[in-house]
């Protein structure tokens, strides 16, 4: 599905504008990951241009999750993915309380004898936007992703403080609340991990490649 096509269906649905899908759009027709992961789809929006590129390249296929909550969005996953008929390339995954149960339970499906085998070329993050689920996150995906695979973050100077009123932000101290939670998390954790190569910020998406050849969470278990 060529990028003007798939914009027709979604352009107007929150929360990606279509400059923003565009981006998303043509970095995957130039790198053609084969299997993705997204991590916060809320209506599916991001989750069409993804797989729109997917189809468009002939092949891959979309691992989405989000919370519960995103059943009751308006219009849902699903009713955008029959809009573009682009259902056969994603599965949407809903998480109860943490997508990071989600990624455990991924870890524990390709990790065998204490070596995880990474199955992800490609790894958007847009999901809760604190230190605490997306550092968590992270370094989560780090070990699912491939050598030469992508990391994107969106929001990344985004602080509580915009979502005022929310009641898990009245939860959070002042400083959490006026910190950029995905900007810690990209300085503190992405950047120093020296794993990663042809890091970029654009104001708003921050990327960052995995090094081909790294391989540094890959660890057998010693039985003697």
């Amino acid at each position: 599905m060529t990028f003007d096509q798939v914009v027709r269906h979604v352009g107007t649905v929150p929360h990606m504008t279509p400059e923003r899908g565009k981006l998303l759009y043509e970095f995957l027709r130039r790198h053609q990951p084969e299997k993705a992961l997204e991590l916060g789809f809320a209506h599916g929006t991001s989750s069409c241009y993804i797989a729109a590129a997917m189809q468009e390249n002939g092949s891959g296929r979309l691992l989405t999750i989000d919370h519960e909550r995103a059943r009751d969005r308006d219009p849902d996953i699903f009713s955008l993915l029959e809009r573009t008929g682009l259902g056969a390339f994603v599965e949407p995954v809903f998480c109860g309380r943490s997508y990071t149960w989600e990624l455990m339970k991924l870890l524990d499906k390709y990790t065998v004898d204490g070596c995880t085998e990474p199955v992800f070329d490609f790894v958007f993050i847009d999901g809760g936007h604190t230190w605490d689920s997306d550092g968590f996150a992270f370094l989560l995906v780090d070990r699912l992703l491939k050598p030469g695979g992508w990391v994107l973050f969106d929001d990344v100077l985004w602080t509580p403080s915009q979502s005022e009123g929310e009641p898990w932000v009245e939860q959070l101290t002042m400083e959490e609340r006026t910190t950029a939670h995905i900007d810690k998390v990209f300085k503190l954790l992405v950047i120093p991990h020296g794993g990663y190569q042809d890091i970029h910020f654009d104001g708003t998406w921050a990327w960052a490649r995995k090094k081909p050849g790294a391989d540094g969470q890959r660890r057998a278990i010693d039985k003697k």
